[in-house]
């Protein structure tokens, strides 16, 4: 007996333990997290050039753009890519190469955009970024990955102290709001966040050790994962030997058509251009089967059908179902974590689990400050330098990235070192908000102004877009940009909803003390 009651106390040591030292990352890789699942439409949201309607795949004139495009002696022309509109949600045709920057096109009108760089407009890229530790390079990324590794302790042993106390959840104070909270969430969505963060655990420990690895496994001969598992990963076709007599291509939009025909279960997105102009030319038109999730659309498993672009005979219709285990499971992994190909709706579910998991670390986080600060009740006022950095790493975030999201339209686009001024301004006002935790006593006060200031400016980016674009949102929905749209509407909403946090919470610890247990029962009754 005394044996069991001693693992108890100390699997519950240890996870407390461990989830006060890696909640703060954990919290911040889950916050920018949930921007990342947004990726595509904020990417398309923050660049006036890709403010286009949607357009049907098949009634584009590709081949123009390809002519103009292979114009250029120095753009390389053997295994070309074209971009179909509706790829990641960007609504403009690019035609690219490894070697090369992109080229983008306007598949109404045909005419080449100038699309702009990333000096210009960085804001979904710099988002992802900060979601797994790049600004911080190797360390930063190793870093977050870790912290992963750690969490995905912190759900097992959380699972089994589940498991062994009896939570029963029947206590009316704060302590036991916060731990009900706590638990009640990471009960609910510990399938779903388990296996997130363990993909990312393996993109990012894993990447990272993998050239080390490969090198043992190969005796130095090979450098990067590429050279152990590349083969089988990604299948190497056999060069077409060209025969060297020009001929007529067929329009790209009917063999696109063509291959809609041979596989309707394809969503299509990308085209790989072999061999163009010649009479051995032929287009593998990649896409994404959205009846098998998980298993496609990703990296490793593109199903895609390869015509003759001379005279649409089939030449191959590569199914999802025709790989191999090893590239399933690789695929698998990056699909939990990048979401290829899923809608809209899903990606909000996603998002809003997510957004529920750095609520459950927020209050797991208070529940231990709130044990630290009942030992001083009626001495001293509680002022705890663990409570001070979590204000500012988890609410002080907040209002950093609003200012990001209203820079983007508040700076001009010609201005120069644009896409530094906007990040060393986000930066500097993370760092003002650690400044304020420490500089407010009151804790709760510097946190009410963190979510009302947030709210303000996540509000008038959206404002700030209309005002740089000469529009209005009935305007955007008219011309079937809903996507642009949707990224102002849930920016106000949650402006909104900080706003409103703002004003509800509790001003001080004393009011907090009967503020939980009054909602309590308000959600009871």
């Amino acid at each position: 007996m005394k044996k069991s009651q001693l693992f108890k106390q100390r699997l519950f040591r240890v996870h407390i333990a461990a989830g006060v030292t890696f909640s703060l990352i954990m919290y911040l890789s889950l916050f920018f997290g949930v921007f990342a699942i947004m990726l595509p439409y904020i990417k398309n949201w923050e660049k006036p050039s890709r403010h286009l309607q949607t357009v049907n795949i098949t009634s584009v004139d590709y081949n123009s753009m390809i002519d103009e495009v292979f114009k250029d002696p120095n753009f390389p022309q053997d295994n070309a890519l074209v971009n179909l509109p509706g790829r990641m949600n960007d609504p403009m045709v690019t035609i690219s190469h490894r070697f090369v920057q992109p080229i983008a096109f306007n598949p109404l009108t045909g005419e080449k955009v100038e699309d702009e760089s990333r000096k210009k407009s960085d804001l979904a890229n710099f988002l992802n970024e900060l979601h797994y530790g790049a600004p911080l390079n190797f360390i930063g990324r190793l870093s977050f990955g870790f912290v992963a590794v750690g969490t995905m302790v912190l759900i097992i042993t959380g699972l089994v102290l589940i498991y062994l106390f009896n939570f029963n959840n029947q206590g009316k104070n704060q302590q036991a709001i916060f731990s009900k909270i706590h638990v009640k969430v990471f009960t609910w969505l510990f399938v779903p966040f388990f296996l997130i963060v363990l993909s990312g655990a393996v993109m990012n420990v894993g990447l990272i050790s993998s050239s080390v690895m490969s090198k043992i496994l190969t005796k130095g001969e090979a450098n990067a994962i590429d050279g152990v598992v590349g083969k089988v990963l990604f299948s190497q076709k056999a060069p077409i030997k060209k025969e060297n007599e020009e001929t007529k291509m067929l329009p790209l939009s009917q063999l696109i058509t063509k291959a809609q025909e041979i596989n309707p279960n394809l969503t299509f997105k990308q085209v790989k251009l072999i061999n163009w102009n010649d009479k051995t030319a032929r287009v593998e038109i990649i896409g994404y089967n959205p009846y098998k999730p998980f298993l496609n659309g990703g990296v490793f498993n593109l199903p895609s059908v390869t015509l003759s672009a001379v005279n649409e005979e089939l030449i191959e219709n590569k199914k999802v179902l025709d790989n191999s285990w090893p590239v399933f499971v690789a695929e698998t992994i990056f699909f939990l974590h990048f979401l290829f190909g899923i809608d809209i709706f899903s990606r909000v579910i996603v998002a809003l689990m997510m957004v529920l998991c750095c609520i459950a670390i927020g209050f797991g986080v208070m529940l231990w400050l709130e044990k630290k600060a009942k030992k001083f009740d009626s001495k001293i006022p509680f002022y705890h330098w663990m409570g001070k950095l979590s204000l500012a790493s988890m609410l002080g975030v907040i209002p950093a990235t609003a200012t990001l999201f209203l820079l983007q339209w508040s700076l001009p686009f010609d201005l120069e070192d644009r896409v530094l001024w906007q990040k060393g301004i986000f930066y500097n006002v993370w760092l003002f908000t650690l400044f304020w935790s420490f500089y407010r006593i009151n804790s709760y006060k510097a946190a009410k102004e963190f979510l009302f200031i947030s709210g303000v400016f996540f509000i008038l980016s959206s404002l700030f877009h209309y005002i740089y674009l000469k529009t209005t949102p009935i305007a955007l929905v008219e011309n079937s940009m809903t996507n642009i749209f949707g990224v102002d509407f849930t920016l106000v909403i949650f402006g909104l909803i900080l706003i409103y946090v703002a004003k509800v919470l509790p001003k001080n610890r004393e009011n907090a003390k009967i503020f939980w247990p009054k909602k309590e029962k308000k959600v009871i009754k």
